[in-house]
């Protein structure tokens, strides 16, 4: 069994989007699954018995990753070139073989739109490599990327991080169990404030509406607590939440629950999020509602479920 900590590191590092992922075929071709990511998926990913591909965009239109993948037998020369580029101007990457070449994955301090990662990255890239994400957001589910360390179907092989010096390749570690601690040593790259500012532009937000540009959340611990109130004192309500609801700095955003306004939609704020004062206390409240609870209330509402079926898909390790 995957250690807890060392599988959170793992999925707050390389997973992004958590609300549907994909799964390669053995043609090595990828199928949407439709369905949440939970931690017993990315566990048979890592065990090799399948192959998960996420995709780079997350919900809320940001990424906290971005990963160049040269594809082609001299690809891997490329790479390192490439790295050296980026660590000439101070941006932290991290090399894994692939079947044909490799990736080099930059993995973010911050998190940050897909319009001002592309902005920021894209100009390092070289004209014969890939560059993910290949769109801004606002383009739908956009691209996806096989998970480090996941079996290749096509060659039944596993493809480890390496460094390369002087032309010399060496193993980061030696297994795929000690790559994963080591996962914990990655250095995130920060981002600069001239990729930030015009990636909010673009999304249409003013400074008091901007997402939270904070570290994505890792997805939430594996459950081992008693009770939903238990479950519910673990989260964070601004990031959970936020995954669904564009909240500003004051935890303001519009109602998803729109049949219960006058238009059909809360196009003026009316939503707030804020924290509990109490054990598994109310976390936010709708004013033209007239209705809050707490962040399982939130996702029974959101999901339209019954507290005994979201409690089961929780306690399975579903991701919200």
């Amino acid at each position: 069994m995957i250690d807890n900590t060392l599988l959170e590191t793992f999925a707050a590092l390389f997973v992004g989007r958590r609300s549907d992922y994909a799964l390669q075929r053995e043609n090595g071709r990828y199928v949407r699954v439709g369905a949440r990511l939970t931690w017993a998926a990315l566990r048979r990913h890592l065990g090799g018995t399948e192959t998960i591909g996420t995709y780079v965009i997350d919900e809320r239109g940001l990424c906290h990753f971005a990963v160049f993948d040269a594809d082609r037998a001299d690809g891997l020369s490329t790479l390192v070139e490439l790295q050296g580029r980026l660590a000439h101007d101070g941006v932290p990457s991290s090399l894994e073989l692939s079947r044909r070449g490799g990736h080099v994955w930059v993995v973010l301090a911050s998190s940050l739109p897909a319009s001002g990662l592309r902005r920021w990255l894209l100009p390092y890239c070289p004209a014969e490599v890939e560059f993910y994400p290949k769109q801004d957001e606002g383009s739908g589910y956009g691209s996806l990327v096989r998970l480090p360390l996941g079996v290749h179907r096509l060659t039944g092989r596993r493809y480890p991080f390496v460094t390369c010096k002087e032309g010399q390749v060496a193993l980061v570690a030696s297994s795929a169990s000690v790559t994963l601690a080591w996962f914990a040593t990655l250095e995130r790259a920060h981002v600069p404030d001239e990729a930030v500012l015009p990636a909010l532009a673009r999304l249409g937000a003013n400074q008091d509406q901007a997402p939270s540009l904070a570290q994505t959340p890792a997805l939430p611990s594996p459950v081992s607590l008693a009770t939903i109130h238990a479950w519910c004192d673990a989260q964070d309500p601004f990031a959970l939440i936020g995954r669904y609801v564009r909240l500003d700095r004051r935890g303001l955003g519009c109602c998803p629950f729109g049949e219960h306004h006058a238009d059909g939609c809360d196009r003026h704020p009316s939503f707030r999020v804020y924290p509990p004062r109490s054990s598994g206390g109310s976390c936010w409240y709708c004013y033209v509602w007239r209705r809050g609870g707490n962040v399982f209330d939130f996702l029974c509402l959101y999901h339209d479920l019954d507290a005994k079926t979201l409690w089961h898909r929780v306690l399975a390790g579903e991701v919200f």
